[in-house]
């Protein structure tokens, strides 16, 4: 039972996803996912921090976002903190192509558990990816 955690924090800006996704390309790749895999995980990311920036920065730029990265018992373990509160409204059968909101139902199709914590100081959205190796 092998334990590794790691953590960044980022200010709130558009600017950083990049950073997001390289930060948990790194950790994916060091724990041996493969390239689909870690192509889900930085998209799941993407989104997680997406959202963050526009609904979990109430300051904006003045805002942080925090990830948090746990490998334990062949999972990799990703929590998306910010400084907002969670919007419920998601409508995601609306044909029009321009219609937001779909990130989510991405975080679900491409991890195998997503959850979301809401508190009056933040959200906490965490994804959790298994390992698993293919023959």
């Amino acid at each position: 039972m092998n334990e590794t955690y790691t953590e960044i924090t980022l200010k709130s800006d558009p600017r950083n996803l990049a950073e997001a996704r390289k930060f948990v390309e790194g950790i994916a790749s060091k724990f041996g996912f493969n390239e689909e895999q870690i192509f889900d995980i930085k998209v799941a990311i993407g989104e997680a921090v997406s959202n963050a920036i526009e609904h979990g920065s109430p300051k904006g730029p003045l805002n942080s976002i925090k990830i948090t990265a746990c490998f334990l018992n062949d999972a990799l373990e990703l929590n998306v903190i910010d400084e907002g509160v969670f919007k419920r409204a998601i409508k995601v059968d609306d044909p029009d192509p321009h219609h937001r909101g779909r990130g989510i139902p991405f975080m679900l199709a491409l991890m195998d558990t997503v959850t979301i914590n809401e508190t009056k100081a933040g959200t906490t959205v965490k994804l959790v990816k298994k390992l698993t190796k293919k023959q």
